[in-house]
């Protein structure tokens, strides 16, 4: 299976780099533009069993000894009541399991007034975040029924249905490029060669050596992916709860039919960015 993948060239990437911006969660060819994004998928239990959030199930089973407190150095959770456990998390995400069914960004939006991203903040941009959704946190944490969306990469389920497409549109045996960003791997220019029959196996992908030969963790979907003729990019940044992707109408409109996926068309931000580069 992991010969399937091996390890690439970095310089691969830099026809991404052209804006000149500096990416280490990730590269937007078209940063700010409007475009088409994938929203990652939620999760809520299907009979509600609890009206604590996540923060407060967390401290209950801190207090109780059936977690062991997060450590970093000197640092301990214990020591810091003001720290907040939002729910959610980093890396893959996927179906909870029995008792639990999917929930939209559109259903929860409509059952609580929020819009899917913020458009009322003068420095949030109008993309997949951890600030959506405001009106349903209580004390900055989301209810322990609701499984929000994870950070940083595509949940599992949503990478395979994008995997379905891509290879409809494009062919399985089309040669693709995944890059993982500098904040995962703390290695410049991570890529991967394989063919989209392969993609899949990028999850099961095992701890590899970058150019320092230290280990590199692949606990999510790629930050990029694209074909070797470029023709569409797939951008995962590390800090946002969707993918944006860039490409042919076509392509665009194929993944807003997908049965599973649940896309959404944001507009342009580019204002947004120029005054926080100032």
């Amino acid at each position: 299976m992991f010969d399937r993948w091996s390890q690439a060239d970095g310089m691969v990437m830099l026809w991404a780099l052209e804006d000149g911006v500096e990416h280490a969660c990730g590269y937007d060819i078209n940063p700010g533009e409007a475009g088409l994004w994938i929203l990652n998928a939620m999760y809520e239990q299907e009979r509600p069993t609890t009206h604590e959030t996540h923060d407060e199930r967390h401290r209950r089973r801190l207090a109780a000894g059936e977690v062991e407190p997060w450590r970093f150095g000197d640092f301990d959770e214990r020591n810091h009541p003001e720290l907040k456990v939002p729910g959610g998390g980093l890396g893959w995400g996927g179906h909870p399991g029995p008792g639990w069914k999917r929930l939209r960004w559109r259903e929860l939006s409509e059952r609580i007034g929020d819009s899917i991203v913020r458009f009322d903040h003068e420095t949030i941009c109008p993309i997949p975040l951890r600030h959506a959704f405001p009106s349903v946190r209580r004390d900055g944490s989301w209810p322990a029924s609701i499984q929000p969306p994870t950070e940083g990469s595509l949940d599992w389920e949503s990478f395979r249905a994008l995997a379905g497409v891509l290879r409809d549109f494009s062919g399985p045996g089309t040669v693709v490029y995944a890059h993982w960003c500098e904040v995962i791997t703390t290695e410049g220019f991570t890529v991967f060669e394989g063919r989209l029959a392969d993609l899949e196996t990028l999850r099961s992908l095992p701890l590899d050596r970058g150019p320092s030969g230290r280990p590199l963790p692949f606990g999510s979907s790629p930050s990029n992916l694209w074909p070797a003729d470029r023709s569409w990019m797939i951008y995962t940044d590390w800090d946002l709860w969707g993918t944006k992707v860039t490409g042919p109408p076509e392509l665009l409109a194929r993944l807003e039919a997908d049965e599973f996926l649940e896309t959404a068309w944001l507009p342009d931000y580019r204002a947004m960015l120029d005054k926080k580069r100032v």
